[in-house]
């Protein structure tokens, strides 16, 4: 499988936020808060020039952390048919690169419960603190310095 990770515009993202992350919304209200803002950064992971997974980027301060100036990461996604194949990884080692370039030193989050683990690996901090998203579920805020 050879695996593309490009900047992409976030109306590219609805589909797979819809099928991955908001249980077949209709993809029109898939969107974030900050999808259209200049400054943030949407990435695709393309195999064969068909999108399989995705993330964004939203300049965003962390109230939590009293951080400014940062990102936060939102609506990681891979099509379950593709997970286990490292694109997760390699959208995290794209966005944190992208981070680092723009002089960015934190980046933050709410993850699912299940995705937790997957986000410990490389090196993010569970805060512990938690919310529940109506029809979606648990979520803990992590961050990372980077």
């Amino acid at each position: 499988m050879k695996i593309q990770i490009k900047i992409i515009n976030s109306n590219v993202l609805y589909d797979i936020r819809s099928k991955v992350l908001r249980n077949g919304l209709d993809p029109k209200r898939c969107t974030f808060d900050g999808d259209t803002k200049k400054s943030s950064i949407h990435i695709g992971a393309f195999n064969n020039n068909k999108i399989i997974g995705g993330v964004s980027l939203i300049k965003n301060n962390c109230s939590e952390n009293d951080e400014v100036g940062c990102f936060q990461l939102r609506g990681l996604c891979v099509y379950n048919e593709f997970q286990n194949y490292g694109v997760g990884t390699r959208i995290i080692r794209k966005i944190e690169d992208i981070i680092c370039e723009r002089n960015i030193k934190y980046i933050w989050m709410n993850a699912r419960e299940s995705a937790v683990k997957f986000y410990l690996k490389f090196g993010y901090t569970n805060s512990k603190k938690s919310n529940i998203i109506r029809n979606i579920g648990l979520h803990y805020m992590l961050y990372k310095y980077l």
